[in-house]
């Protein structure tokens, strides 16, 4: 597996905002008005593009998720 390398240095404006390069914003899939994922591990910090769906998801209660996955278990047999 080939490794790929990219660096360069970009200057912290203020409110710690920074401009991440046209280059990889295209090659990695970042988009205007997009949102990133920030995750710091062991010194180092990792963006990532978050794909946001069109449409409102619903949240569950447990039970209502329980009521699925017994549902579900009777289809099954």
């Amino acid at each position: 597996m080939q490794v790929q390398s990219f660096e360069e240095i970009v200057k912290m404006q203020p409110k710690g905002l920074l401009t991440i390069p046209k280059n990889i914003r295209i090659k990695y899939g970042f988009e205007e008005n997009g949102l990133v994922k920030i995750r710091a591990v062991t010194g180092r910090i990792y963006l990532e593009p978050v794909r946001a769906l069109p449409y409102p998801v619903r949240n569950y209660t447990a039970k209502e998720l329980e009521e699925f996955f017994n549902f579900d278990k009777k289809l099954s047999k």
